[in-house]
C-alpha cells in the first residue's frame, strides 16, 4: 500500500514538473458508468461522459462507450466495446467525431480494493475539412492506442468502524502504437485522479475530485488540463 501510494505521489510531482513547459486549461468532466449484470458470467459495461471546457456553458467533448464482457474468473474479465467520441474543434467550428473498436482485460485484487486495466484501441478520428467548408468532415485519421489503468479506493474509518466514505485514486497512461497517423510520438496523454466519495449501497457510488491530465498531441506541444471530476458508478441486476 505504501509502495502504491508513493507511486502516485511520484507520478503527480513528475506531472507537475513538466508542466512547466506545457499550456493550462481547466474543464469539468461529467461521468456515469453502467454496469448491466445479465448473469454471473455476462455483463454489459457502458459509460456516458460529457467534458466541458472552460466554464460550464463551453463545449468540448462527448463520449458515449459500451460492450460486452465476459467474466473468466471473479476478478478477471475480458471485454470487447464501441465508443463513440464527438469532439468540438474551435478553429473550424464543427464537432469531429471518433469512432473506437477496443479490447481489454481487467483484473481486481482479491484483498485490496484495486483495479488493474489493459486495453488497446483501434481509432478512427475524423479532420477538419478544407478551408470554405467549416461545417463538413474531411478525411480520417487512424491509430492503434494502448492504456494501462489502476485505480485503488480506500475506505474511510472511525472508531475503528467502516463509514460509506471512501477515498480514491487512479492513474491511467495511454501510449500511441503502430500503424499510426494520428500522431507518430509514443506518449499520448497520462491522467492522474485523487478523489472523495461515498457508497450509497454495493450497486450505487459517487466520487468527486481532481484530475490532472497531461496531453501531447502529434505536434509535440503539450496541454496540462486541471479537471474538476464527477462521476457516479451504478450496478444493475437483471
Amino acid at each position: 500500500m505504501r509502495k502504491l501510494l508513493l507511486a502516485a505521489v511520484l507520478m503527480a510531482i513528475a506531472q507537475l514538473t513538466f508542466a512547466q513547459s506545457t499550456t493550462h486549461a481547466y474543464q469539468h468532466w461529467y461521468t456515469y458508468f453502467g454496469t448491466a449484470k445479465l448473469n454471473n458470467k455476462w455483463a454489459i459495461p457502458f459509460d456516458v461522459q460529457l467534458r466541458i471546457r472552460d466554464g460550464i456553458s463551453n463545449k468540448g467533448q462527448l463520449l458515449m462507450r459500451g460492450g460486452l464482457q465476459y467474466s473468466l474468473t471473479k476478478q478477471d474479465h475480458i471485454l470487447l466495446g464501441y465508443a463513440f467520441v464527438p469532439t468540438y474543434n474551435g478553429v473550424s467550428n464543427t464537432w469531429l467525431p471518433e469512432q473506437r473498436i477496443f479490447e481489454q482485460y481487467i483484473h481486481k485484487e482479491k484483498k485490496l480494493d484495486m483495479t488493474h486495466r489493459l486495453r488497446l484501441e483501434q481509432r478512427w478520428v475524423a479532420q477538419p475539412s478544407q478551408p470554405g467548408h467549416p461545417d463538413a468532415i474531411g478525411d480520417w485519421k487512424y491509430g492503434n492506442r494502448f492504456r494501462y489503468f489502476n485505480r485503488t479506493q480506500l475506505g474511510i474509518k472511525h472508531k475503528k468502524e467502516n463509514t460509506p466514505f471512501y477515498v480514491a485514486f487512479q492513474d491511467e497512461i495511454f501510449l500511441n502504437l503502430w500503424g499510426n497517423d494520428i500522431s507518430n510520438l509514443l506518449f499520448d496523454q497520462n491522467r492522474f485522479l485523487a478523489a472523495f466519495g461515498y457508497q450509497f449501497n454495493t450497486k450505487l457510488k459517487a466520487d468527486i475530485g481532481y484530475m490532472n491530465q497531461l496531453v501531447q498531441v502529434a505536434s509535440g506541444a503539450k496541454t496540462m488540463n486541471h479537471i474538476l471530476h464527477f462521476s457516479v458508478f451504478q450496478t444493475i441486476d437483471f
